[in-house]
């Protein structure tokens, strides 16, 4: 037995003669089995996680960082609005992004600057000095993430 073993079984010993005291008991000690020798077992496999939902019922906004985590790492993934329409959107780690239209003939991509904020990001497209900020939350079954412009939503992405 190792030497943290042996401290560990006089610990456990010592607060269950402690507590045989508080109850009234004779002695735990003299009435504990002796400690089983430690057997290594394999860990049990995780179950899945449950997603955590907000007080709407809605799966909680994914963090700015989270959000930069999964999405924006230069890697191309599909957008499609509530109307159908379907973009091919990169968001790089230096805060730039492209969006193409993914059914064009001849696609000419759109660029544009994004940041991340506390629950969401923002983002700025050529063309329009305005920037508008979104809440990015995965759907309820998982398959892809949903993407607010206040409670509208703006778009659901995907990775192809």
């Amino acid at each position: 037995m190792t030497s943290s073993a042996t401290s560990r079984s006089r610990t456990v010993a010592a607060v269950a003669t402690f507590l045989a005291l508080l109850a009234g008991l004779p002695s735990a000690a003299a009435q504990a089995p002796a400690p089983a020798p430690a057997v290594a077992t394999a860990p049990a496999a995780a179950a899945p996680a449950k997603q955590a939902l907000d007080r709407h019922g809605m799966p909680e906004k994914l963090s700015g960082d989270r959000i930069k985590e999964l999405w924006f790492d230069g890697q191309p993934f599909t957008a499609t609005g509530p109307d159908g329409t379907a973009y091919r959107m990169v968001f790089t780690a230096d805060g730039k992004a492209a969006r193409t239209p993914a059914a064009a003939k001849k696609p000419k991509p759109t660029v544009g600057f994004w940041r991340v904020i506390a629950e969401g990001y923002c983002s700025r497209w050529a063309g329009s000095n305005r920037e508008k900020c979104f809440n990015v939350r995965p759907s309820e079954d998982g398959r892809e993430t949903i993407v607010r412009f206040g409670q509208q939503i703006a778009a659901k992405w995907q990775r192809p």
